[in-house]
């Protein structure tokens, strides 16, 4: 490891500055679970880390007064493990809880795992299909992205040079009636071979007025599926979910670019694990 001079600023304004001062030489470092690896390996090799452990505006979270989830950007997924969330913000909960092992849960941030914008982590593709939003923060001022917009279609994400992402914003427990993720991996503390996340919303009559569905693992980005619109408007059966979880399947992996036997593995993986999310979106939106 290439040796690095360890910066612990105070608050925001002063990480801010000094990112800048040192441009292209210092990185960002909350939990370092992939940051560290990196420079291990000389994948990457700063030579200033600018520590957010100073910082407490970004090492935690709260509810808005209009109902939205901000947690800051430097929040562990133990802390989110161990939330007290209503709604289906438990479901957040849940997810931070059950990825890989306990020394990453206690170290790994959600902002890390956003930045660092692996397909095949839980959070990325979690946020992207519960509709998050991200604050971002730099020299030339604040401003917000949807989830979406944060991941590049061809791999890691649109931030600019001298950003720190601050926190990280979901919908209020309004937002949707219904939420539920899935993933398949070989070993407890392995990545995602493919996972999946369904957002419903219901009216009174059981119909879905809204509908958000994304995959991860299958594709450079998270990859939000539109043929989610399907079920709006509908009071789905089962083989509804049967035949959504097909379609969406053919959108995100067709079987023209399933070429080899894992990426045929995956199609057959993208397939339950969407009908499963749905399902279970359901079941939750109608108890």
């Amino acid at each position: 490891m290439k040796p690095f001079t360890f910066l612990v600023p105070q608050a925001l304004d002063e990480a801010v500055a000094l990112l800048d001062r040192h441009g292209p030489d210092a990185r960002i470092i909350a939990g370092g679970q992939s940051l560290l690896l990196a420079m291990k390996e000389r994948a990457a090799t700063p030579s200033f880390l600018v520590s957010l452990a100073g910082v407490p505006d970004v090492r935690d979270w709260q509810h808005t007064e209009s109902g939205e989830l901000e947690i800051g950007a430097a929040t562990t997924y133990a802390t989110l493990a161990a939330a007290s969330f209503r709604g289906w913000h438990a479901e957040i909960s849940a997810v931070a809880g059950n990825l890989a092992d306990r020394p990453v849960r206690t170290m790994g941030t959600i902002g890390g795992a956003l930045c660092q914008a692996d397909p095949r982590f839980d959070m990325p593709v979690l946020a992207v299909g519960l509709d998050a939003a991200v604050d971002v923060v730099s020299t030339e001022g604040g401003r917000t992205l949807t989830a979406a917009e944060l991941f590049a279609p061809a791999g890691g994400t649109t931030l600019r040079p001298g950003d720190i992402l601050t926190t990280v914003r979901f919908p209020s427990t309004g937002a949707f009636s219904g939420v539920a993720f899935e993933k398949f991996r070989q070993r407890v503390f392995d990545a995602a071979l493919v996972s999946a996340v369904c957002a419903l919303r219901l009216d009174d009559e059981g119909r879905v007025t809204r509908a958000r569905l994304a995959v991860g693992a299958v594709a450079p980005a998270p990859v939000l599926a539109a043929s989610a619109e399907h079920m709006v408007g509908r009071t789905l059966t089962e083989s509804d979910v049967r035949d959504i979880g097909q379609v969406v399947t053919d959108e995100v992996l067709p079987e023209s670019a399933a070429t080899s036997s894992f990426r045929r593995y995956q199609r057959e993986l993208v397939t339950v694990l969407v009908r499963r999310a749905i399902t279970r979106a359901l079941e939750q939106a109608r108890s």
